[in-house]
């Protein structure tokens, strides 16, 4: 019987296909006492061994699809597979108790779940699932059962699962695989990251689906709106068939515009920029057309490693970038560190409001050697093209000018050190707290540029957690309010004579163009497969009508009104 089920759609497509449904294998745990304990320690060596081979495998697949940093991930799962008091552990418990190295396993790693669940820092209580997941592959390499294998399945399958790890997405043979769908996540999780990174279509977040289904069963997922279709009638797939031929038909469209500059219909030129987590993103960046870079995001730097990065290892990671863009402009955003991103190397203070509390430029500025690292690795990076220098989380003017004179104590020392960098750099910071927004002509007078981030912007102006879903309706960047700040912040840019961009989710709206258009929008910024069809919205627009139109919403009183005026422009 037909059955739709709503998710979260987290990497947009179609895909109509057959349901592989990945459950993972009973595993019993043998509890009898072990008379060979020397035996059963071999066991559990070869268990590791084999699953460190497996991970290696994983993690090479990995890097030639989707580049190093996504492949780094495994080097965090190898590391956990390596824990040599981890290891110790479960040798004594086949020791000293004769347990079987799989129980042995099991529950030395649950202990260490246990005990890293309960400590403050976030960032190894997310490590628990990586450790099971682990846990998982090395029992099942000790009881010599086979893993299955997500490279190795039918044509049109749709896997649907509770959750998927890293190494189940990065395993996925793209030939045959149309889609996924899990129980849980949302669009940060790792999946839904992996799947856009790969361009599979991804649905999250469909609670209860697996009691719905059977592997072979039909199904469809259209990951433009969320929707999943069991048991789809005829006339489902034919509609869907079209949908999906559409999709497929306006990407191919959208190609077209790659070389095409964003005019107006009326002959305004607007900039089309790309947000990047670090150099792998940059193909995107050239296959979509972007014009540059208007935030790389440089705290997955710093998270990818398990210490500080070296100024020579920033300036190479920085260097690429601004080398493969040729010219075009990269907007570095210095580290934006504590929030909802913890370093354990760093050992950040635990607090009960993160995203008010120790983070970005409050971090930089406090513990200066490691913003001169940064710093310094910018300038040295300046010297092989466009490079611009912005700064996160800014409230009051001192700390503009206390991050400027660390840059010039930089520029000082590269030229006493006969280093070359870019002595006209440009120093830009991030609109995203309403302190910037409502005194934005003052700040303006400062810097060269600003950057609207929209994410944060919307959660300081409201009051509301982003990451909160009890509440997560109230969060709305069409609420007035939100509008305003961007308003007064485009205006003051403008009456100092600096250019604005938002990098914010809000630039890659579709609905939002021609509004942020209307307000005076110098540059859009988003994710670099957003840029074609917002660039097909911008050269189908006349600056001199958005700008009416932006008056117009601009007088409404509630979300609701402006959504409905912009929507029928």
């Amino acid at each position: 019987m037909r059955k739709h089920i709503k998710g979260i759609d987290a990497s947009p497509g179609v895909a109509i296909g057959k349901v592989f449904l990945y459950k993972e294998v009973e595993v019993v745990l043998s509890e009898v006492k072990v008379t060979d304990t020397k035996a059963e320690v071999e066991r559990l060596l070869n268990g590791q061994k084999e699953t460190r081979i497996q991970l290696e495998a994983i993690r090479e697949k990995t890097r030639q699809k989707l580049g190093n940093e996504k492949a780094s991930i495994f080097d965090g799962h190898i590391t956990l597979l390596e824990d040599e008091d981890l290891v110790e552990e479960v040798k004594l418990k086949i020791e000293d108790e004769k347990k079987s190295a799989e129980l042995a396993l099991n529950e030395g790693i649950e202990e260490y779940c246990e005990m890293i669940s309960n400590l403050d820092d976030e960032y190894l209580r997310e490590r628990v699932a990586d450790l099971r997941d682990i846990s998982k592959r090395w029992i099942n390499n000790i009881l010599e059962i086979d893993i299955i294998d997500l490279g190795n399945l039918p044509a049109n399958t749709v896997i649907l699962a509770r959750d998927l790890t890293p190494s189940d997405t990065a395993q996925m043979d793209l030939e045959n695989v149309q889609g996924f769908v899990t129980e849980i996540g949302g669009k940060t999780a790792h999946s839904a990251i992996m799947a856009r990174s790969l361009e599979v279509p991804a649905v999250v977040g469909t609670k209860e689906i697996l009691s719905f289904v059977n592997t072979g069963d039909e199904i469809i997922v259209d990951a433009l709106s969320g929707d999943v279709i069991i048991h789809p009638t005829a006339e489902d797939v034919e509609v869907y068939t079209a949908k999906r031929q559409n999709f497929i038909d306006e990407k191919i469209e959208l190609a077209k515009l790659k070389d095409k500059e964003a005019f107006t219909t009326d002959g305004h030129r607007v900039d089309l920029w790309a947000n990047i987590g670090g150099a792998k993103d940059v193909d995107g960046v050239l296959k979509n057309g972007a014009d540059g870079i208007g935030l790389y995001r440089t705290e997955f730097l710093f998270m990818d490693n398990d210490r500080l990065p070296t100024e020579d290892e920033q300036f190479e990671a920085y260097k690429i970038v601004v080398e493969r863009l040729a010219g075009k402009p990269v907007t570095i955003r210095t580290m934006d560190i504590g929030g909802d991103k913890a370093l354990p190397y760093m050992k950040l203070p635990h607090e009960e409001n993160p995203f008010l509390g120790y983070r970005a430029l409050r971090v930089c500025l406090d513990r200066k050697d490691m913003f001169k690292t940064q710093l310094r690795a910018l300038l040295r990076a300046s010297a092989f093209g466009y490079l611009k220098i912005m700064f996160p989380m800014v409230i009051n003017l001192e700390e503009v000018r206390a991050s400027k004179e660390l840059l010039e104590e930089c520029k000082a020392e590269l030229r006493v050190e006969g280093v070359k960098f870019d002595e006209e750099i440009k120093i830009g910071i991030m609109i995203e707290t309403p302190a910037t927004a409502f005194r934005a002509k003052h700040f303006a007078e400062e810097v060269d540029f600003f950057s609207i981030g929209t994410n944060d912007l919307t959660q300081y102006t409201l009051a509301v957690d982003r990451g909160n879903e009890v509440i997560s309706k109230l969060y709305d960047t069409y609420n007035p309010a939100v509008l305003e700040a961007i308003r007064q912040a485009i205006e003051g840019a403008h009456a100092a004579g600096i250019t604005i961009s938002m990098c914010g989710e809000f630039a890659g709206d579709e609905t939002a163009t021609e509004l942020l258009l209307g307000l005076g929008l110098d540059a859009f910024s988003m994710s670099a497969s957003s840029i074609p069809k917002i660039k097909k919205n911008l050269i189908n627009m006349s600056y001199a009508k958005s700008k009416e139109l932006a008056n117009e919403a601009m007088e409404l009183r509630t979300a609701d009104e402006i959504k409905t005026k912009v929507m029928r422009g």
